[in-house]
């Protein structure tokens, strides 16, 4: 009677590690893991791998595992890098034309709201450089976007403050002269 016993371990090399731009809300759903390297000196059962559906920002390990037909395995591990370097999309507000309300400008200004959007990162914060009051002329109000990974994104948007209302005048009709309020001298 011979018996072979399979005790050697299969062999396994994980793919090379891996960069991915952020392509969904905190990490990269689309990642091309590649396929790793086995060998072994009876037959391969199974290749296997703990990969995540959604990998975050930053790195993650994946460990990849081999196993043979006769119940021995082994591992190796490969790094995932998901980067994100894509700016977020700023579109400012329509542009502004406001009537002169105070004494050469105006306080009152309705910017509205900038249209932002970012594939990666859901905290997106905006800000822009208007002053408290708009003199009369044109100014232009830049709105800056900036996500967790610090790419930068600006929009420019004007206002323009006009002076169309005629100024208004006030006369006081003199009080009528009568003679007796004639001083002669």
């Amino acid at each position: 009677i011979v018996t072979v016993n399979d005790l050697e371990d299969p062999a396994i090399t994980a793919p090379s590690a891996v960069q991915d731009e952020c392509d969904a809300a905190n990490g990269s759903t689309v990642v091309a893991l590649g396929n790793p390297v086995t060998d072994d000196n009876c037959s391969i059962d199974t290749v296997s791998n703990d990969a995540p559906a959604l990998f975050p920002l930053g790195n993650t390990t994946v460990n990849w595992t081999v196993a043979d037909g006769s119940s021995n395995s082994a591992t190796d591990q490969q790094t995932v890098t998901v980067v994100d370097t894509t700016a977020p999309g700023l579109t400012a507000p329509a542009n502004v034309v406001k009537e002169c309300d105070a004494f050469g400008g105006t306080s009152t200004v309705n910017l509205g709201t900038p249209i932002v959007t970012d594939i990666c990162d859901p905290n997106v914060e905006v800000t822009q450089n208007a002053p408290p009051f708009f003199t009369i002329g044109t100014t232009t109000v830049q709105w800056t976007a900036t996500d967790d990974s610090t790419n930068v994104s600006q929009a420019n948007q004007t206002v323009s403050v006009v002076d169309t209302t005629p100024p208004a005048i006030s006369c006081n009709t003199p009080a009528l002269i009568t003679p007796s309020s004639v001083i002669q001298t």
